[in-house]
């Protein structure tokens, strides 16, 4: 099974240093690329996620035909240890947004809208992979909005897990 996290290629390294590439290709291409990023069958949220998980995946493969001395393994854990900082700062973005959301829409006396949102979350985070951070947004769910989330059977909104 093919893990998603596994399409995730940090475009900075530890440090925060990055290099920018620049290349040409066809339009058609480039419009199959762009269909693939609208399609959201993949996690790639633009271009360059894509172009950066391609072209790690290729480096590996050319590694693979040619024996050469690379610093793979470093490019490896540099990526592995930066795709945890993002999955780290991608959770801590959407519980502070969300929590600012859902503030505002209890402050407007708009409980209904306040659990509809805490429910269309909870439902994309059900649909996670299994594993460590799906474990982690489930229980900081339940700690922040579990008295909203019970209060949804009795405005009969969605479902709760």
């Amino acid at each position: 099974m093919v893990n998603p996290d596994d399409f995730r290629v940090p475009a900075s390294d530890t440090k925060g240093h990055s290099a920018r590439q620049w290349f040409r290709c066809i339009p058609t291409m480039a419009r199959v690329l762009e269909q693939i990023i609208q399609s959201k069958q993949f996690p790639y949220r633009t271009k360059g996620d894509l172009l950066r998980h391609a072209l790690h995946r290729h480096i590996g493969w050319l590694g693979s035909l040619e024996p050469m001395i690379t610093v793979s393994g470093q490019v490896d854990t540099i990526i592995e240890v930066m795709r945890d900082e993002e999955m780290s700062n991608d959770f801590a973005l959407v519980f502070t947004k969300m929590g600012e959301r859902v503030s505002q829409h209890l402050q407007d006396g708009a409980d209904r809208e306040a659990i509809r949102l805490i429910m269309t979350v909870q439902s994309h985070v059900n649909k996670m992979p299994d594993g460590f951070w799906k474990d982690k947004y489930k229980k900081e769910m339940k700690k922040k909005y579990g008295n909203l989330l019970e209060k949804a059977t009795k405005y009969k909104i969605g479902s709760i897990e």
